[in-house]
């Protein structure tokens, strides 16, 4: 397993924007109000993890 393998970056578009960043096994969720502040969250957090972003869309 390579280290990259227990970080992920996750976008999630429900009712509101919700970040989930990955370090070493341990999540953490960033909720937000507006996209461009939740995308920017979120490539700012790829970039320091060397991983991409993933989008998720929650089912209504």
């Amino acid at each position: 397993m390579t280290p990259h393998d227990r970080h992920a970056v996750e976008i999630v578009r429900d009712k509101d924007w919700s970040v989930r960043v990955t370090v070493n096994g341990t999540t953490t969720t960033v909720r937000f109000t507006s996209e461009s502040y939740a995308r920017s969250f979120a490539d700012g957090q790829a970039f320091r993890l060397g991983v991409q972003v993933a989008e998720l869309k929650k089912a209504a």
